[in-house]
């Protein structure tokens, strides 16, 4: 198993801590790497709060400059019940591959 298979099989586990909360959304789950380390997961809890990608990064503050962010679905480029994802993942500093 790949370091990249490792990490999103985790990402997958932390979606599905909220089988069935989430709907009319799907379940996400994420997980910030950094140096082949978790700092941190997170998950999308249920419908209007705020989306795994958020979560995660919030857990992993400043520490997430730099890292991998795995996530189980695209993230969210929209303004709706919560800000778009992709612009709270470039303000982390969150490295692209």
């Amino acid at each position: 198993m790949t370091q990249d298979e490792k990490f999103m099989k985790i990402a997958i586990k932390e979606a599905y801590k909220a089988k069935g909360r989430t709907l009319p959304n799907p379940a996400v789950g994420a997980v910030v790497v950094k140096d082949g380390e978790i700092i941190a997961t997170g998950y999308h809890k249920r419908a209007g709060l705020p989306h795994a990608e958020a979560v995660a990064l919030e857990r992993a503050g400043e520490n997430a400059k730099g890292a991998t962010l795995y996530v189980t679905l695209e993230p969210c480029n929209h303004y709706g019940k919560t800000p778009p994802c992709s612009e709270r993942i470039i303000k982390a500093g969150i490295k692209g591959l």
